[in-house]
């Protein structure tokens, strides 16, 4: 149930439940008498808005709350009737009362003010936090495999929850939605994903993320029952790739939201596609676990994908691929060489049995040069987790394969791993390529919209700090540190 999207849909011709009602009651009940007298001197001096509650509230502007599935959710009010009635005062009194202030999170999982968020009833303070928190929560995996098996409720995750954290889309009344409508879909996801793999993801993530914000509506419009798997595997497609802009963007938390989404839609859409696209979630996910230095969570989320791997539906030998290679570099993470060899193996073997004509649309760009890219980056991790001169010199020949192979459409990635390059030469013993490539690795990167790039050139300064003193190394860590500031 969407009650809060469809709240801000309808708005004028919605009237609030009695249960709803009660919460606004009790706050203006519980509120001092100096609130109470600014509320009803409100009362006599301005029009009356246009939907108004027993109590006098507008429900649209400045948040107010509600209770939706017996959890507390807040939704606009006009602000302008706020700031002359006092409904300020009152508001405050809800958020003291609370403890919710500070915890208002937008699409891009900062705080910000005029947007929904959920909080359980109960919860206070830090723990109101944490339930928006998909980045810092420990159980992130646990949760995750809960919404992939399909036991939401074990898990204590309600997707509904993370949609309200979107914004607000227009209704959809009774229109159609036909096989024009789908293919449109997928086109503009496929651009999505060119523009990211060209030029990053920094100028076109808020436009993936409204595009996602004017399709979910569609989810509940008149569609053939024949079309409506394939709408709602589209649906999660796009949620995924905005997802992955997100991550790109280094707003890890909205990603988060956005890839849980993906998960679910995909698993509910009964779609042979279906499977895999939640496998290839799970790579995405893992993949932002290694960047963010967790390891072990990244090693539980390909485990769930391993599983689901095997069910109904078969996943795809690219999709596999990119999860055994995500494993590589979480044991090369864990400094577990063994393991990560093993896992390379597993991800060559798949990745030699992919077959481009059928590929999924989200692992279509999978071939030799992104297989060399990650077996580089699996070497590149390991030789810094275990100091083995031999496994950068290992990643060295296969990241400057890649780097040397993708083209200008891929030149998002190219830019991505030219600082592993450079690093790598650098744990080899070639410090004076490592710089030359270091150089180039800035220009690169700064002709992009990828922060998440810019993480990697700071992951690089931190590899050349033992080598301060070596010729070029010095100019270079100024040019890093001016350049990722």
């Amino acid at each position: 149930m969407r009650t809060v999207n469809k709240w801000e849909a309808r708005q004028a011709g919605v009237t609030p439940h009695p249960h709803m009602q009660e919460v606004l009651d009790t706050a203006l009940a519980r509120a001092s008498d100096e609130v109470k007298a600014r509320f009803a001197a409100s009362r006599a001096q301005v029009p009356e808005p246009e939907i108004v509650s027993r109590s006098g509230l507008a429900v649209r502007g400045v948040l107010l709350p509600v209770v939706v599935d017996g959890r507390v959710v807040l939704v606009s009010v006009d602000t302008d009737t706020a700031a002359d009635s006092g409904l300020g005062a009152l508001l405050g009194h809800l958020a003291s009362s609370w403890d919710l202030d500070g915890v208002v999170v937008g699409d891009d999982g900062r705080r910000g003010s005029g947007q929904v968020f959920a909080a359980t009833v109960g919860q206070r303070g830090d723990a109101a936090r944490k339930d928006v928190s998909w980045v810092d929560r420990r159980d992130f995996g646990q949760h995750v495999a809960g919404l992939v098996l399909g036991i939401t409720g074990a898990a204590g995750l309600d997707t509904d929850r993370l949609l309200a954290l979107l914004p607000q889309a227009e209704p959809t009344g009774t229109r159609h939605i036909g096989v024009a409508d789908v293919d449109f879909l997928e086109q503009v996801t496929a651009a999505f994903a060119r523009q990211d793999f060209a030029h990053g993801s920094g100028l076109s993530r808020k436009a993936a993320v409204e595009q996602l914000r004017a399709v979910l509506p569609l989810l509940d419009a008149r569609v053939d029952p024949e079309l409506r798997p394939r709408l709602m595997v589209a649906t999660a497609h796009l949620a995924m790739m905005a997802g992955w802009m997100s991550f790109e963007c280094t707003q890890h938390d909205g990603a988060r939201r956005l890839w849980m989404i993906g998960v679910d839609l995909a698993r509910r859409s009964e779609h042979p596609l279906g499977t895999d696209l939640s496998a290839y979630l799970l790579y995405d996910m893992a993949l932002q676990a290694v960047h963010l230095g967790r390891p072990g969570e990244a090693l539980h989320l390909v485990r769930v994908g391993d599983n689901i791997a095997v069910g109904r539906y078969p996943v795809s030998a690219s999709t596999t691929g990119s999860l055994a290679s995500i494993r590589a570099r979480a044991h090369a993470a864990d400094g577990d060489a063994a393991a990560c060899a093993r896992a390379l193996g597993q991800a060559e073997e798949h990745f030699t049995a992919i077959d481009p004509a059928t590929a999924p649309p989200w692992a279509g760009h999978l071939d030799d040069t992104g297989l060399a890219a990650y077996q580089g980056a699996a070497h590149y991790i390991l030789a810094q987790t275990v100091c083995d001169p031999r496994a950068a010199e290992r990643a060295v020949l296969l990241l400057g394969r890649a780097v040397d192979n993708f083209g200008s459409a891929y030149a998002r990635p190219r830019g991505l791993y030219m600082p592993d390059l450079a690093g790598a030469h650098a744990l080899a013993g070639d410090r004076n390529t490592a710089v030359t490539v270091g150089h180039q690795a800035v220009d690169a990167i700064t002709s992009l919209s990828s922060l998440r790039a810019y993480d990697r050139l700071r992951a690089l300064d931190t590899v050349l700090q033992p080598l301060h003193a070596s010729p070029g190394v010095a100019d270079l860590r100024t040019r890093l540190t001016a350049t990722a500031a």
